[in-house]
């Protein structure tokens, strides 16, 4: 059955080639005149080293590390070329120093990535845009007044098998009249992560933080984070809001902190329902008690079906006559595994998830990673359009925060967002308009 889905979402994207196209498109000849953009990392941890292993030499030069842990220095300054600072307002005197990419704790993203804006700089800024709505307006404010690029990084935008599938799929309305999306984040982790025992001396008290471990593990506590929905939930919902073309309208939800007892304020559970304009409805669930699936996006319309996972993309069309349906069956006499019958049986039989195995493809995070800080620098040069806007990311935090709310409240809640876009806005109008907008 994969097999099936697999071909058919090739067969609609014009095949490999299209996707082949869009990487070519994304990786430009880059920024000649004036040589690689000169970026300064500000917060060394895990996702910090994921943008650093993403930078392409050709388009951009590593020039300083920031991070508050004195354990970074030596491995920052092991880079030649490469200064360390601990303060980064210090960092900011060095003016060869031209963009900045910050992966530091959501709580301090308002205050650091303002006072590079209003430095100078150009600034790459992890999800989420800020903790709350008061930082949010802070720094589009900052963007518009330092008229420098302030970038949110949400990576799907440029993954090639989400691009591709807005494009050829979405957008030419294959799906139909689409009322029901499923989105799940599934995983069998905690989040909670070890202190580095070369840290174990250092007191992060003066820099605003209670102690090592909630430092290294701010994402589970709510004076440092927005909790699961705007740490990993907020991700899913902006690409969501792509696909449909603007923000949710409402939103109910309910969560708790159900399995993980270990001092964390944030719930580690979330089920979410978004009501959207056009009788729309998004199911999204957080559930980090169970990891047997991939993460998953699967987009239900009139004529079809699309199922967007990590790596791999399938699209099924309907038969009116004969829909495809799911069964499970025995294995060995105790094992269920799920099976297929589709529309074409002779394609979907014997064609189980377990015994052909998820063969996902070759694109992924690394290749959307290197193709967002690509096209970032390529804004800085040449001016090239990037692809989201504040107001979209905006929309995402105000969005999560309104779950926040209906969870706590136990009542559905309207979020009342900003669908209107802004001098950032980095699709045109015409670019914005889904197979599904109304006049």
């Amino acid at each position: 059955m994969r097999k099936f889905g697999r071909r058919h979402f090739l067969k609609a994207v014009g095949g490999v080639s299209a996707l082949a196209a869009f990487g070519a498109t994304v990786a430009f000849e880059g920024p000649r005149r004036r040589g690689p953009v000169r970026v300064a990392l500000i917060g060394a941890g895990a996702q910090g080293e994921v943008l650093c292993n993403s930078l392409d030499p050709f388009v951009a030069q590593l020039a300083a590390v920031c991070d508050i842990r004195p354990s970074t220095k030596a491995t920052a300054e092991q880079q030649q070329g490469v200064k360390w600072y601990q303060d980064w307002r210090q960092m900011l005197n060095d003016g060869s120093i031209e963009a900045v990419m910050i992966a530091t704790p959501l709580c301090t993203h308002a205050e650091i990535a303002a006072g590079c804006l209003d430095a100078g700089k150009h600034v790459f800024c992890e999800t989420g845009i800020a903790q709350d709505a008061a930082g949010c307006e802070r720094l589009i404010a900052a963007a518009q007044r330092s008229g420098r690029i302030l970038h949110i990084g949400y990576q799907h935008y440029y993954e090639p098998l989400y691009w591709a599938a807005f494009n050829n799929i979405m957008r030419q309305n294959l799906l139909g009249d689409v009322f029901a999306i499923e989105a799940c984040c599934p995983t069998s982790h905690s989040e909670r992560v070890p202190v580095n025992p070369d840290d174990a001396g250092f007191d992060p008290r003066p820099w605003g933080y209670a102690s090592l471990d909630q430092l290294m593990n701010w994402r589970l506590y709510r004076r440092y984070s927005a909790g699961p929905m705007g740490e990993w939930g907020g991700r899913v919902i902006s690409l969501i809001n792509w696909f449909l073309g603007g923000p949710p309208t409402a939103v109910q939800a309910t969560g708790g902190i159900y399995t993980y007892k270990d001092d964390r304020d944030v719930n580690d559970h979330v089920f979410v329902t978004l009501e959207y304009p056009y009788s729309r409805t998004t199911t999204l669930s957080l559930i980090p008690s169970n990891g047997f699936v991939q993460p998953y996006m699967q987009i239900m319309g009139k004529k079809g079906t699309l199922i967007l996972s990590e790596g791999e993309s399938l699209l099924f069309m309907e038969d009116q006559d004969n829909s495809t349906q799911l069964s499970t069956a025995p294995v060995g006499g105790t094992q269920s595994i799920m099976d297929a019958s589709a529309s074409r049986r002779a394609e979907g039989a014997n064609h189980s998830t377990l015994a052909q195995g998820a063969v996902a493809g070759q694109a992924g995070n690394t290749a959307a990673f290197q193709n967002e800080i690509v096209a970032f620098c390529g804004s800085i040069r040449a001016g090239a359009p990037l692809r989201g806007s504040l107001s979209d990311a905006r929309n995402v935090t105000l969005g999560c925060l309104a779950i926040d709310k209906a969870i706590e409240r136990q009542t559905r809640v309207m979020t009342q967002l900003h669908a209107k876009m802004d001098r950032h806005a980095l699709f045109d109008q015409d670019e914005r308009q889904t197979a599904y907008a109304r006049s």
